[in-house]
């Protein structure tokens, strides 16, 4: 289907439709409409840093119903309207254009290969490793990497922070311990932007031409035994160190990934066990408190089902021929 009759197709939703349905309804009416939300909301992750994955997912979603030309052409076209919005609001056409390819390109790749392979799990490694390369190229590239980013966690934290508030001291003892962790956090950080806004897209598709076919890709993912097997020995040779090394990092990005199959596994249990969705309600809110031990706690939960696949059990125990 080309990508005019896709917009006709979806224009006949009713209008009843939830927000976020709605909204990749108008996306998917023509290029000009994909254009201006993936362009708008780069501009306004400059303000709400988060909204650079909807952003991400505009372009994602184009790419997963009509191919990667489509979605480069709507890559060209918002560059060219992020620059014309950069210049009137900053008086630099290339700033904005950049920030957009650097949050679209990824997204050509990882969608066309998603629409190509339909796996996730396959994609979500695939975005592990630009993670892990992220944080290669600034070991490759930086000579002292946590001095690097004490040097710009330093000048930040003192512009954003009220001495009142939080005295110089303190504020160099929260840079001192946040810096040596800073690249790893980068990758990871980038991974979960990317895996979010895979996510957003391929539920936008969903909501729109498959109800239903995303919760069940979530609550089935299952990540490969090669990162079960990686992240324990990273885990291993950064703990020889006193210092976080580059294992250590690495091992950040795993964990991420683990903690995405973690929440996969809470999706998957409350469906096998028929529960109210309110448990996951529940669940998101104590995930958010409990941040960052919470973090882990999912993160092991999800590289425990890696090896022993709970769903899987809780779904052997259920009587044959009964829900």
């Amino acid at each position: 289907m080309d990508f005019a009759a896709g917009g006709q197709e979806v224009c006949r939703c009713r209008c009843k439709e939830r927000p976020m349905k709605a909204l990749a309804t108008f996306i998917m009416k023509g290029r000009m409409q994909a254009v201006m939300v993936a362009a708008v909301f780069t501009v306004l992750a400059l303000l709400i840093t988060p909204l650079g994955i909807a952003s991400s997912a505009v372009i994602a979603l184009v790419v997963l119903r009509n191919g990667v030309r489509e979605g480069l052409l709507i890559t060209v076209l918002g560059g060219v309207a992020l620059s014309a919005l950069g210049l009137l609001i900053f008086g630099q056409p290339l700033s904005l254009a950049i920030a957009g390819l650097l949050l679209w390109v990824p997204m050509l790749v990882l969608g066309e290969l998603l629409r190509a392979t339909r796996s996730l799990r396959l994609v979500l490694e695939v975005a592990v490793i630009l993670g892990a390369l992220l944080i290669g190229m600034q070991y490759l590239v930086l000579d002292d990497v946590p001095k690097f980013w004490s040097g710009i966690l330093d000048e930040y934290s003192a512009q954003m922070m009220d001495p009142n508030v939080v005295s110089d001291a303190d504020r160099k003892l929260m840079v001192t311990e946040m810096a040596p962790w800073m690249a790893g956090g980068m990758g990871a950080a980038w991974f979960l932007q990317l895996a979010l806004s895979l996510f957003l897209a391929r539920s936008w598709q969903a909501s729109l031409y498959n109800p239903g076919g995303f919760a069940k890709e979530l609550r089935e993912l299952r990540l490969g035994y090669w990162l079960l097997i990686l992240v324990p020995v990273l885990l291993v040779i950064g703990s020889l160190s006193d210092k976080p090394g580059l294992a250590s990092q690495l091992a950040l990005v795993g964990m991420t990934a683990f903690f995405l199959q973690g929440v996969a596994l809470v999706h998957g249990l409350v469906q096998e066990f028929k529960a109210n969705q309110g448990w996951l309600l529940g669940f998101y809110i104590l995930l958010v408190i409990g941040m960052p031990a919470s973090f882990t706690a999912v993160s092991a939960a999800g590289f425990a089902d890696g090896w022993l696949n709970f769903r899987a059990r809780v779904r052997a125990r259920k009587p044959s021929g009964g829900e």
